[in-house]
């Protein structure tokens, strides 16, 4: 009874393994769906569609982005851990979903945990801006000001626990100054905010932060790198400015829902791994303010396992809970 037992796993494991053999042989067949997890326009979801466009090319399918935004890309998050895990639906994970969310939220509606890995895209600074309705003409006049009148002043983020507001309280800790955080869903709902002088500040990405800079809609003051961007050479970090060990930038990921079969996960991280050796792409992601990182899921391992004690100590200092 034992043997027959043992022979029927076996058997059953075979089955498993030539049924993931052939679904990575025909793979893919149809249009595969790509979750940006903020809303359209925003930096990251310019960045999904460079992406999934170039990808496409690669995996002969096209690749569809779908929108959907919303706490901290916790909705886009939850939506991709439910689909089924046949390749057919990706999510574009940032540090907020592999990282800070788990530190953040009480219960979430999905594992940080329960994705397979696809690879590591790229790293992105954010620069600090304000409202031209403000008369500062530095970052020391802002918290000149800000310790002058605690609490008064207010920043705009992409959303609880993203990068934006990590940085704003990496700011708020370094600076020592009390500002009020005030969560938006993305850079294109915190923008609007921030010309308008209905927030004050605003930890932007560069690809979106920066034109509204160069046209005078807003004005900037840093980079939240440890050393300045290539392509904003004349833009200082904070840390140069005078707030020692400033380093919080924005990451982003591709992931899969767990239990994706591995000859499917191979075949999109070589699309990916393709896609960001394309010079084309690149100089996109670059004109962003992304360095273009290796897409591998080992890389993107290594991000996430380097970056939780670091945001986790954050966190406990804020003391920043969200239900």
């Amino acid at each position: 009874m034992i043997r027959k037992r043992y022979k029927f796993l076996a058997a059953l494991l075979l089955g498993v393994a030539a049924l993931g053999s052939a679904q990575a042989d025909t793979y893919p067949s149809r249009p595969i769906k790509v979750v940006s997890p903020f809303p359209a326009g925003g930096a990251t979801d310019v960045l999904t569609r460079v992406l999934a466009e170039r990808m496409a090319k690669t995996l002969g399918q096209p690749m569809i982005v779908e929108n959907k935004a919303g706490a901290g890309t916790s909705i886009g998050a939850a939506f991709v851990s439910r689909e089924q895990p046949d390749g057919y639906t990706i999510l574009m994970a940032t540090n907020s979903t592999l990282v800070t969310n788990r530190y953040l939220y009480k219960e979430l509606p999905y594992d940080p945990d329960g994705f397979s890995p696809i690879g590591m895209v790229g790293i992105g600074p954010l620069v600090l801006l304000s409202s031209p309705k403000r008369p500062f003409n530095s970052t020391q006049d802002i918290v000149a000001y800000a310790k002058q009148n605690p609490g008064k002043l207010t920043f705009a983020t992409f959303g609880a626990g993203t990068s934006s507001h990590l940085a704003g309280e990496l700011f708020k800790e370094r600076a020592g100054i009390d500002i009020l955080h005030v969560p938006f869903k993305g850079a294109t709902q915190a923008l609007p905010a921030l010309i308008s002088g209905d927030v004050d500040l605003f930890f932007d990405m560069v690809a979106t932060g920066m034109p509204q800079a160069e046209a005078g809609k807003v004005k900037v003051f840093g980079i939240t790198s440890a050393t300045r961007l290539a392509t904003e050479p004349n833009l200082a970090t904070l840390a140069e400015q005078g707030y020692p060990a400033f380093d919080m930038t924005a990451w982003f990921s591709f992931v899969a829902p767990k239990g994706t079969p591995a000859p499917v996960l191979d075949k999109l991280q070589m699309a990916l791994t393709e896609t960001l050796k394309d010079e084309a792409v690149r100089k996109r992601l670059l004109d962003m303010g992304i360095d273009p990182r290796s897409g591998t899921a080992a890389e993107l391992d290594k991000q996430v396992k380097t970056e939780q004690p670091i945001v986790s100590q954050l966190i406990k200092h804020a003391n920043i809970v969200l239900q």
